[in-house]
């Protein structure tokens, strides 16, 4: 077991007594393991979705009709940006 920092939090009461009812039941050692557990499983999920989105975006990057489909949307969405950016600044200047 490495070596654990020692932080002060603040808790939501549910999940609390939820900690406290895992360690009741023997799920996990202490309410600390509970918050550690938990927290290290939203750390995987995070690395796991980050994984995915950068598949996507390299199956997305080697397909050319899609890069095209983007550029041609993004180049819509600049347009409709530099159009709305100089209504505003008539507006502002009159």
């Amino acid at each position: 077991m490495s070596a654990k920092a020692r932080i002060t939090i603040t808790v939501d009461p549910h999940l609390v007594t939820y900690a406290e009812r895992l360690v009741q039941l023997g799920k996990v050692s202490s309410v600390s393991a509970a918050f550690n557990d938990a927290f290290a499983a939203k750390v995987e999920r995070d690395r796991e979705s980050r994984r995915w989105w950068n598949q996507k975006a390299a199956e997305v990057a080697a397909d050319p009709e899609v890069t095209a489909r983007v550029d041609r949307v993004v180049a819509n969405i600049d347009g409709r940006l530099r159009e709305f950016e100089q209504r505003r600044d008539q507006l502002w200047t009159t």
